[in-house]
């Protein structure tokens, strides 16, 4: 009997188990990486903001391209009666519910809310007609929601501007008490007042509830984020986010609740550089500070995923492949000859090189060109053309086989200074040290002649024996670069020889593995 008796008690733990309810703080870890689906279900009508209708299949690339949870802005106005009893379109409510669920059998988490609603938010908006009817949208979206699975998340309002702290302090408590009464333990996110930033968050009044998180957004520093001027990178720039994370991850650590970063970019319009730096730097310290995040993304002017043909550009690399161990810090500049220098911060020893990547064309894929020793900051690219942009990332392997990528930085390949005065200075014959060195498993060798001759550059063993040819042939007067790819050899010292005509000369090299 005893048997019988803890037996059954095992399995009512189990089933409880089985069906625990997801707290805030499984919640907001269970967020992870997020992105948000914009311009679409807060638009007047589906797809008249130019995106277009949601499909299956965009949850599916969300999904397989790394995010754990997608937000769904939603604006309920043009759906819903304007008189009591303030009926939400059944047709339009089907619609939302089809979508969530396409998101929810996905394994994502899934956010929606109550986006734009500027019926209510005006200024002198917030009467007992307008309330009356926001109190009946979120009665009828929580009672048809309510038996989802706690992976699907409410959010009050998105960015109660410009309504007073005193309106929307009564507006989250009041909305969270009509959720409550069908759904009493799904996790809800609120706000504080005007663009929901983060000083607004710190400063709002906590709703009296168990199952919260708080949100905030940045586009900051403006006007960069949101009009697209200016720069970002400088370390104030830098400091200035930091400082906003520490402030919000001080906020949750002192009322024990969790945070996301639910809206946040920068305009495609912006400094290219100073965007790539504005995504990798935010999305390292959300990482620093263990805060979720939504990045904003609305197939216009914070557009990184082609929805019509399923693609993304490098943001999303970004978004996903950040890590606290990814080099930071990127600068770029020209070195002689055409060449183009890249500086960096290394934020791991774990690694065994860093991967240097390149493309040429802003729709291209990265492609690795080079490999350098883990403690390496710097590379120099001699294998430019000037006038031909050039992008640049880097990527280095971490524990559990993870690949922390840097951000990308570009730029357009010119003459120096330097190397315009030797395009004007007589060609001599000169054998250049190879870059990188050590260098595994590529490096580049370059040279120079003043004459139509034979050349040779061959590789060498510490005991002199060849071991491989780089180039043999003829080459008219003028400098040239070749890499010798040593994926093959063993670590070790080589000395590689350029042999033109009577000249010769001989340099020493390091492969390390």
């Amino acid at each position: 009997m005893k048997t019988i008796v803890m037996t059954a008690l095992m399995l009512v733990c189990i089933t409880m188990n089985m069906n625990a309810q997801l707290s805030p703080r499984d919640a907001a870890k269970a967020m992870g990486r997020g992105i948000n689906m914009g311009n679409t279900l807060e638009s007047p009508y589906e797809g008249s903001w130019g995106n277009p209708a949601v499909v299956p299949s965009n949850f599916d690339d969300y999904k397989n391209a790394g995010f754990t949870c997608v937000r769904l802005p939603i604006t309920w106005d043009k759906h819903t009666g304007a008189a009591p009893p303030y009926t939400i379109d059944p047709v339009w409510l089907n619609r939302i519910d089809t979508i969530v669920n396409w998101g929810l059998s996905r394994g994502l988490i899934i956010i929606i809310n109550a986006h734009h609603e500027s019926w209510l938010k005006a200024a002198g908006a917030y009467t007992a007609a307008n309330k009356e009817r926001f109190d009946s949208i979120w009665s009828q979206v929580a009672t048809r929601f309510k038996d989802k699975s706690d992976s699907l998340l409410f959010e009050v309002i998105n960015e109660p501007y410009p309504m007073t702290s005193a309106n929307v302090t009564d507006l989250n408590a009041r909305i969270i008490s009509i959720m409550r009464k069908t759904n009493p333990t799904r996790v809800v996110l609120f706000s504080g007042y005007q663009y929901s930033n983060s000083a607004e968050l710190v400063a709002a009044v906590i709703p009296i509830d168990t199952f919260l998180i708080g949100y905030y957004h940045s586009y900051d520093p403006y006007p960069f984020g949101l009009i697209g001027t200016g720069t970002y990178g400088s370390s104030t720039d830098i400091n200035t986010t930091i400082q906003k994370f520490t402030q919000v991850a001080s906020w949750s650590s002192l009322h024990n609740k969790p945070v996301t970063l639910s809206e946040f970019g920068a305009m495609d319009t912006s400094d290219y550089n100073s965007r790539m730096c504005y995504y990798g730097t935010v999305t390292q310290q959300a990482l620093a500070h263990n805060i979720p995040f939504q990045a904003w993304e609305d197939g216009g002017q914070f557009k990184f995923y082609n929805r019509a043909d399923h693609t993304w550009n490098e943001v999303k690399d970004i978004l996903i492949h950040t890590y606290k161990e990814s080099p930071n810090k990127l600068t770029i500049s020209a070195a002689a000859n055409t060449s183009i220098k890249i500086q960096w911060k290394n934020n791991t020893s774990g690694s065994d090189s860093i991967v240097i990547e390149r493309k040429v064309s802003p729709s291209a894929n990265f492609v690795s060109i080079a490999s350098v020793a883990p403690a390496a900051t710097v590379f120099i690219d001699t294998t430019t053309s000037a006038g031909t942009a050039y992008y640049y990332r880097l990527s280095v392997n971490v524990k559990d086989s993870i690949i922390a990528q840097s951000y990308p930085i570009m730029m357009t390949a010119k003459l120096t200074a330097t190397s315009v005065a030797a395009e004007n200075a007589p060609l001599r014959y000169q054998l250049s040290d190879n870059y990188p060195n050590p260098f595994n498993p590529s490096t580049t060798i370059s040279f120079q002649i003043p004459q139509r001759l034979h050349v040779t550059l061959k590789v060498y063993d510490v005991i002199g024996r060849e071991v491989a040819v780089i180039f043999s042939g003829e080459l008219e007067a003028g400098s040239y670069t070749r890499q010798w790819n040593a994926a093959a050899f063993s670590s070790g010292v080589y000395f590689y020889r350029l042999q033109a005509g009577t000249f010769s000369q001989t340099k020493r090299l390091v492969l390390l593995k």
